[in-house]
């Protein structure tokens, strides 16, 4: 059974920006053999797409589905979508997988009518392939792709990188183009241009830089973001951007469906137990998740793309609103379990001497005794490095019943005050620039 709607690239939305630079980039795909556009939800790769559909002749499109797992289903679709954009299609491939249900006849069937009838470059698109990919499905597109007639050009679109055997090979050669999550995101000046083109909202550089900074150009939280300011208009929209812009219903619903729930539970164990760390590394993973493995599980986000950047070599960060909503959903499930997280994290980065992140979970923990103990131990050492506000920060966040408690603590305290009277008074008699 043929699901025809499958073959035809999905309307592009009224509000949407034409992007020449991920147009360019996808033009591209004509001087490679398979073109890989891999990101997580949200991030535009089917509108990005079906803009090509305008602009590329001829042009094949087949979104994949859960039910095209099986390689039949997924052929006889292939097949259907070549067929679509091709005069004179012959039946002998259908005839192949209809009447004797081989797969592998089938395939070859196929290859031989293209490269008969494909005399220009032209692209096909398999959109969503992961959702399709079986290992059946996998080992079909492998060896349709490494028969590919020369004039004929494939993009893969997928949430995830596919399992095929010669993929290595091809990227050896040179035959891959991989477009990523970070060529896909809203730069800067694109943000400027959507709202203001596209959306009728100029906004000023400020806004701009702070909705990049929140946002981190993922299309879907732009897109969020423009409906909740069309349900609550503003008059001062820098204030309202500099405050949380997004209902917590609309983007967590959106992510709760989109992304947590379509993750194996194991999987979704790892991304709440490690939601309470401001920094992914294998050994406070560990730490946390009480596993050994969490380099791998790293690894496996990264190859996944589950909203995570590398901060550094060897470190990673969730996307600023993954994140957030990660740490809510975590303290909804069970803020008892969020707490012991927390102070295992304390455990793990007071044995390491990074006390700052000792103390950034000791306090979120609510562990004000262990914080001030810790505090008196580092105390002298901050404050002889200059870091005052850091110290009087920590210091405001520890109960006052408990500072007060604290003989070192309040004799800190009395350090900093006088540091800071000190600082006050070489900054009142520095010499100012004149204007």
């Amino acid at each position: 059974m043929i699901l025809y709607t499958k073959l035809i690239p999905p309307q592009l939305p009224r509000h949407t920006l034409a992007r020449s630079r991920i147009e360019a980039l996808l033009r591209e795909a004509l001087d490679y053999r398979v073109t890989l556009l891999q990101a997580s939800t949200g991030y535009g790769k089917s509108t990005a797409l079906a803009g090509l559909a305008a602009v590329v002749r001829p042009f094949f499109w087949y979104s994949v589905g859960e039910g095209d797992r099986d390689p039949y289903q997924f052929l006889a679709h292939l097949i259907a979508a070549l067929r679509a954009g091709l005069d004179d299609f012959p039946d002998t491939p259908l005839a192949f997988l209809h009447e004797a249900g081989a797969v592998p006849l089938t395939l070859d069937a196929l290859l031989n009518v293209l490269a008969e009838r494909l005399t220009t470059p032209c692209l096909l698109v398999l959109d969503d392939y992961h959702l399709g990919a079986s290992d059946e499905v996998n080992a079909l597109t492998d060896h349709f792709l490494a028969y590919l007639p020369p004039p004929l050009h494939v993009i893969v679109s997928t949430r995830y990188t596919p399992q095929w055997a010669h993929l290595v090979t091809w990227r050896a050669r040179g035959q891959v183009l991989e477009i990523k999550r970070d060529a896909l995101t809203f730069r800067r000046d694109e943000i400027a241009a959507l709202f203001r083109d596209i959306y009728a909202l100029a906004l000023s550089p400020h806004a701009v830089e702070i909705l990049y900074d929140k946002s981190e150009g993922w299309p879907i939280a732009l897109q969020l973001i423009w409906q909740e300011l069309r349900a609550q208009p503003t008059t001062d929209l820098t204030a309202w951007l500099a405050k949380e812009f997004i209902s917590h219903d609309t983007l967590f619903g959106y992510l709760a469906q989109n992304v947590l729930a379509q993750q194996p539970p194991d999987l979704q164990d790892f991304l709440l137990q490690t939601a309470v760390l401001r920094e992914l590394e294998p050994a406070v993973c560990n730490a946390v998740t009480a596993r050994s493995d969490s380099d791998a599980w790293l690894a496996h986000l990264v190859e996944r793309d589950l909203f995570v950047t590398m901060a550094s070599e060897g470190h990673y960060r969730y996307h600023h609103l993954f994140h957030d909503f990660l740490r809510q959903t975590a303290l909804e499930r069970d803020a008892a379990v969020v707490t012991v997280r927390h102070r295992a994290a304390a455990e793990h980065y007071r044995s390491i001497e990074n006390y700052d992140e000792a103390l950034y979970h000791l306090l979120s923990a609510h562990a004000y005794a262990q914080a001030a103990d810790l505090l008196e131990e580092i105390g002298e050492n901050v404050l002889r490095t200059g870091r005052l506000d850091t110290f009087a920060n920590w210091l405001d966040a520890i109960p006052a019943a408990i500072v007060s408690a604290r003989p070192w603590l309040m004799f800190f305290l009395g350090d900093l005050a006088r540091l800071v009277a000190l600082q006050n008074k070489v900054e009142s008699h520095a010499p100012r620039s004149e204007a």
